[in-house]
């Protein structure tokens, strides 16, 4: 089962956060494992190349940057989204309740509210992994994909980190995720290679930026709206690719989605 969790959290005092909270929620979300189950975080944290979560940093759009950090006032609010691509995951999100404190840094948030239906909040809700399936199965007659990446997002070529969302960056991505976390299907990467050279890039807007995970951790990256071609691709591999795109709303796309990196929503055109 896959799912995402939007909890509402509001600022106990008043502090400074780093600019982009991707690492500082990644050990929130640490913490609620290992306080639900030392063994589950461990085995999480040393036997998965694949963590099974994703956590959204803070939205800080509206606060002044000032060197990398922002300040955070009392009552401040903020929604905070954690996905799962486990069942037992699925059960330490659900297990919070209202008036639990989550400890950022030196700033204790409480939890006001708890939504995961996706009728109360479209990024949120429960799914099985068949309903993925039918779903993508379902829609038919589009001939493109629009990827809107929430958060920085970069991929790895080579030893460099790569900020655009070139085709067969974002989907061997997504296969990748999709395999390492045993979901239903397999994928033969050689029929994926030629189903995505038939994809191009048809209209985007965005940008780049430096994302620091630490002070001294810079990593190139990318925000924006991309708009994927797939009209030269046959109907089952349209499909194909939008059952990928639609498991990357819960797996996020790219590197680091555990730390905040590569969240996307998706919308067939």
């Amino acid at each position: 089962m896959l799912g995402a969790v939007v909890y509402t959290l509001e600022a106990e005092k008043a502090g400074w956060l780093p600019d982009f909270t991707g690492r500082v929620m990644h050990g929130v979300f640490f913490r609620m494992l290992q306080e639900y189950s030392p063994e589950l975080a461990t085995w999480i944290h040393e036997k998965m190349n694949l963590k099974p979560f994703t956590v959204a940093a803070l939205d800080f759009k509206k606060y002044k940057n000032v060197r990398g950090k922002v300040f955070l006032n009392e009552g401040d609010r903020f929604q905070w989204r954690v996905t799962g691509l486990h069942k037992t995951v699925l059960k330490v999100m659900t297990n919070i309740e209202r008036g639990h404190i989550f400890q950022v840094n030196q700033i204790p948030m409480r939890v006001l509210h708890i939504v995961a239906d996706g009728e109360k909040n479209p990024r949120s809700g429960f799914l099985e992994e068949e309903e993925l399936l039918e779903g993508s199965l379902r829609i038919s007659g589009f001939s493109g994909l629009r990827l809107a990446f929430h958060s920085p997002a970069t991929f790895r070529v080579g030893t460099v980190d790569y900020p655009m969302p070139l085709p067969e960056l974002v989907f061997n991505s997504l296969a990748d995720k999709w395999q390492q976390m045993n979901m239903p299907v397999s994928i033969n990467k050689n029929q994926l290679k030629n189903i995505i050279e038939k994809v191009y890039i048809e209209s985007w807007s965005g940008s780049t930026k430096s994302v620091y995970l630490t002070p001294k951790r810079g990593i190139n990256a990318f925000t924006g709206v991309f708009s994927y071609n797939l009209s030269a691709a046959a109907p089952e591999e349209q499909q194909l690719l939008l059952m990928l795109a639609q498991f990357g709303v819960f797996s996020g796309c790219g590197r680091m989605s555990a730390q905040g990196m590569g969240q996307i929503d998706i919308f067939v055109e």
